[in-house]
This record gives C-alpha cells, structure tokens and sequence, in this order.
C-alpha cells in the first residue's frame, strides 16, 4: 500500500508520518513536499519525498502516481486545494481523508467557506473518503503557557465561555489510524474537550505542580502584558484572537464532544494538565 501524506515536513504531517510508520510499517510512505529543502528532514527518516505543490496541478499529477490512499493536510488558501482533488481523480487515488474542521456550519474565521468547498470537490470526486472535522489545535495557546513558565503567572481575559481543543499531535494519531484503517463512516468529528480559560488557568497550575497569580486582565492589556515579558507578539495575538472566539457564547463550543475522537485513537485525550506540561516543555 502506499500511502501519502501533504504538507509532510509541517507540524501536523510531521506527526502523522511518525505514526504512519508505527501503524503501518509495511507500507511505502511517501511525503509531498513544496521543495527538495523541506524535504531533507523526511529522508532521512526513510521516507519517499515527492516534490508537489498545491497551487501546481501538473506537479500534483506527477506527485501522486502510484498513490493509493491519501491523507490531504488542508491548506487555507482559497480555491487551490481543487488541484488537489482533481489531481487525486486523474492519477486513480482510492481513498482521501481530509483534515476539515469541526462545525463548518458556524463561523470559523472564515476558515469554513475552504473547508466546505473542499468537502464538496471530494464528494463531487467519487473517491471514497473521510472528513476528519478537527476542532482547535492546543498549540494556538502556546503564549499563555509560555507566560505561565516564564513568569509563574497565568494571564487571561476570556472570563466567559468555552474552547474545543486537543493536541495537534492527537489530531495527526487520528489521521494516520483513518489512512491505514480506511473508514467506511464519511465524517468524524474530532473534537477535544471544550475548557473555559478559568480551567486552562487550574491545569496549568496543575502541571507546574505550585499555584500562579492568576491575572484576568482585559482584551487590550492582554497582549501588551505578555509581550512585555518577553512573548513572541504573534502568538500572544493568536492567543487573543482565540479568546475572543471563546468570549462568543453562540460559538457552538459547548456542542463539542470527544467520544468519537477517543474511538478513533483507542484511548483518552490528553487532560488539560498534560496538555499544558507537553507545552511548556517546548
């Protein structure tokens, strides 16, 4: 069988090629990769690199041959993950799982009108697939940990609602074992559990094994406070964004629940406190 992974030398395809190659060592992996640089890393692990990029059909097509199952990391540029399908169609692929996110009904930044589309192109397709609906990755909050770690501080101002998230690298586990598995259910929602920032504050005091002033602050004060403590500003921004999101009580946050996830991987999520100690080990 040979299996392809997109996007394989970023965060996500990096995971997933891990676990591909404890689930499936039989099967030739291949990572697709926009250049021969980023494909370096995967080499050297043993894995096949072919060079493709999404906004390219002609390099898909060639990239793709041989194919039989893919696991189609999403991008957000609009309109160009059509090469994509269109490519997987003409080279004779069987099977697509696509990382789509979680609740495309509602608002997602705007993130749900790619998805959506994409979803409908794979359809349109004929290929047999599975839409991995994806909640929110737990590195979007890597700033507060890293304020937490740094300063023996939490900061936060989303003192309202909740956020879905789980690890990325628990998204990736849930990828590999549908690539390998070929799921027969069209749509799986992986969805972490939902945690108001008051308990991402607890979890966090929880790893650090010692109670943290915690600050609740305001939207405007809260990047400034972390920047001044030497936070990278986009992360402390990425943060901010997500508190906002969270703060918007119709959201469809508390909607989310993790029993199909845990039944795709075959065991628990990590629990905040583990989340939060993998992250400030970064």
């Amino acid at each position: 069988m040979n299996i392809m992974v997109t996007g394989a030398n970023g965060g996500y395809g990096s995971y997933a090629i891990d676990y591909l190659k404890k689930f499936a060592p039989d099967a030739n992996i291949f990572g697709l990769v926009r250049n021969e640089a980023k494909g370096v890393a995967l080499k050297e692990k043993g894995i096949n690199v072919r060079i493709g990029d999404f906004s390219d059909k002609a390099s898909l097509i060639e990239a793709f041959k041989g194919i039989d199952r893919l696991l189609f990391v999403s991008v957000s540029i609009p309109g160009i993950q059509k090469n994509v399908v269109d490519a997987a169609v003409e080279d004779g692929i069987k099977f697509i799982s696509y990382t789509s996110i979680f609740q495309p009904a509602l608002d997602r930044f705007g993130l749900e009108i790619n998805h959506k589309q994409t979803e409908n192109w794979i359809n349109e397709s004929g290929i047999k697939h599975v839409f991995l609906r994806n909640s929110w990755y737990a590195e979007l909050n890597q700033a507060v940990f890293d304020y937490a770690q740094k300063t023996g501080k939490f900061a936060y101002f989303a003192d309202q609602g909740k956020l879905s998230f789980a690890l990325k690298r628990e998204y990736a586990e849930a990828g590999a074992r549908v690539i390998v598995d070929g799921y027969d259910q069209e749509v799986l929602n992986l969805a972490g559990k939902a945690r108001s920032y008051a308990e991402i504050a607890v979890g966090t005091e929880e790893a650090v094994g010692k109670d943290l002033d915690i600050e609740i602050t305001t939207a405007n004060n809260f990047v400034p406070t972390l920047v001044a403590a030497g936070i990278s500003p986009n992360w402390a921004g990425v943060s901010q964004t997500y508190q906002e999101h969270t703060l918007d009580l119709d959201n469809g946050e508390d909607n989310a629940d993790p029993t199909e996830f845990e039944k795709v991987l075959g065991h628990p999520l990590a629990n905040m406190e583990e989340i939060a100690r993998e992250l400030m080990s970064k």
